[in-house]
């Protein structure tokens, strides 16, 4: 939140996919602070290597399955898309020379703190709202800069939950059959598309210039 409010990179394009990268890690580390609560074992890919460094954690499609089948923690299908997504738009950025445009890149960091914020509030008990006391003007500037990121953060909260069809779709940038329509990324070049779920929720990728 402070990358995408302050003006500390003077390449755009850099700060964008920098936070995309940092809401991604985010949301794995709030899916291991939850099973940590319920025992710091579950972490661990080998719970009998607990408490080793030297061993690997679990990655964030066990720790949704454990959360589930151990903590009895809801996690909807629409919400386990979206961190697939974001998730395959992050080992794009990471291992792949991808780019992006701002109005689309604000939507997946938007829908990424959206989740950030309902999970940290309904399973870890901390209100991502408490970060506008802040003293200083980081809310603020964050709140005027990135309308898009304000839209889709705040209707996260105000939208029924739906059962919606599962199923792939074309994507508009590759042509592959490779998008979820419960997410918006294509799982074989990361790009997001407008699948009537997301593009509801801000941001018109016609007209923006790829950096």
């Amino acid at each position: 939140m402070d990358l995408l409010a302050w003006d500390d990179y003077a390449d755009e394009a850099r700060k964008y996919k920098q936070t995309i990268l940092h809401v991604s890690h985010g949301i794995e580390l709030l899916l291991k602070e939850r099973l940590r609560r319920i025992h710091p074992s579950l972490i661990w890919e080998n719970v009998d290597k607990y408490p080793s460094l030297e061993s690997r954690t679990v990655g964030v499609e066990q720790a949704i399955i454990r959360l589930k089948r151990i903590g009895n923690i809801e996690i909807s299908d629409a919400d386990t898309s979206l961190i697939r997504s974001i998730r395959n738009t992050r080992n794009a950025i990471e291992h792949f020379k991808w780019q992006t445009t701002k109005s689309e890149a604000l939507s997946i960091i938007g829908n990424g703190l959206g989740l950030c914020a309902h999970f940290s509030k309904e399973h870890l008990g901390y209100d991502f709202f408490g970060y506008a006391n802040k003293k200083d003007d980081t809310w603020r500037l964050l709140i005027e800069r990135n309308p898009t990121f304000l839209k889709a953060y705040t209707e996260r909260f105000e939208r029924a939950a739906s059962k919606e069809a599962h199923g792939l779709i074309a994507c508009e940038f590759c042509g592959a059959t490779a998008v979820e329509l419960t997410g918006g990324s294509c799982t074989l070049c990361g790009h997001w598309n407008k699948v009537e779920r997301w593009d509801a929720l801000g941001g018109d990728f016609d007209d923006d210039i790829p950096f």
